[in-house]
């Protein structure tokens, strides 16, 4: 038996091979492919919420046996260019609407909600606490919506050269917890951790109070073992901290969607069994 659930990213359109999403296509292709390539759960990248029926969703997802981990958010930045902080209040009001659909569309599947890149970034360093203070008011709306409807949060901790603040491991813990808001926790991401944090294992042993979801990455974005990242202290880490939540590749499809998945669970497979043997011998 498994020691974690194992997730994988897909998006239900099509989208550059630059893009770190494994699978491509309907929810039928995707589900077939993530259940066939031996993953627990679906991590959906959506450019819209109100696409696809929730219904759908989980029909879809019951036959083949499977959950939705997470809702990814980052199109609505890069595409629909909406984002929690900026100058303009009614764009930050649009940002966080939209942001509620993701939360209901969450709800009815079961899985929460990523906020990552949708954090936008400081234009002005010298007026960061202002810009923290309307990400802040956001959380804050997000939390209390959440709250009505049964949703759940995850706000990542992104590296610096896509985000300009909130990088670490530590510093985004620091900041979750000051806002005390019970359903928004950590979201961990291997390579950004790698970028940011001295030691990946003890970042998730520090964080282990407010860490809600894992995203596996190798060194150069593909699946984990297609770099030189080592995963077994990681895994152990979270392994000591008894970690429930979902592991979730999240990396560029090569050589293929499908080698790509099969090679990162196999992987996985493979610390489990490393970890277990350790285990064994103590």
């Amino acid at each position: 038996m498994r020691m974690f659930r194992y997730g994988i990213s897909c998006a239900l359109e099509p989208l550059p091979t630059s893009q770190p999403t494994v699978f491509r296509g309907s929810i039928e292709d995707v589900a077939r492919s993530v259940s066939e390539t031996g993953y627990d759960g679906i991590e959906l990248f959506l450019r819209n919420p109100g696409q696809f029926a929730p219904t759908e969703l989980r029909a879809t997802a019951s036959r083949y046996g499977l959950q939705y981990c997470a809702i990814a958010t980052g199109m609505e930045y890069t595409l629909n260019r909406l984002c929690l902080i900026g100058e303009d209040c009614a764009a930050r009001a649009a940002a966080v609407e939209r942001l509620m659909r993701h939360l209901d569309l969450g709800a009815e599947i079961g899985c929460p909600v990523i906020v990552g890149i949708m954090r936008g970034n400081i234009p002005d360093s010298t007026r960061q606490s202002e810009y923290l203070e309307m990400l802040s008011d956001a959380l804050v709306k997000l939390s209390r919506y959440a709250e009505q409807t049964g949703g759940s949060i995850v706000v990542e901790a992104i590296l610096r050269y896509i985000n300009n603040y909130l990088n670490s491991s530590t510093e985004t813990a620091d900041y979750l917890r000051s806002l005390g808001l019970k359903n928004i926790r950590l979201h961990l991401d291997t390579h950004s951790m790698l970028i940011e944090d001295k030691s990946l294992a003890q970042s998730i042993l520090d964080t282990s109070d407010i860490l809600g979801y894992m995203h596996f990455s190798d060194s150069n974005r593909g699946y984990p073992g297609a770099g030189n990242m080592d995963f077994k202290p990681v895994m152990a880490a979270l392994r000591k901290i008894g970690y429930d939540g979902y592991i979730t590749v999240e990396s560029l499809p090569y050589p293929s969607e499908t080698a790509c998945a099969h090679r990162g669970i196999q992987y996985l497979n493979a610390l489990e069994k490393a970890l277990d043997i350790e285990s064994s011998e103590k």
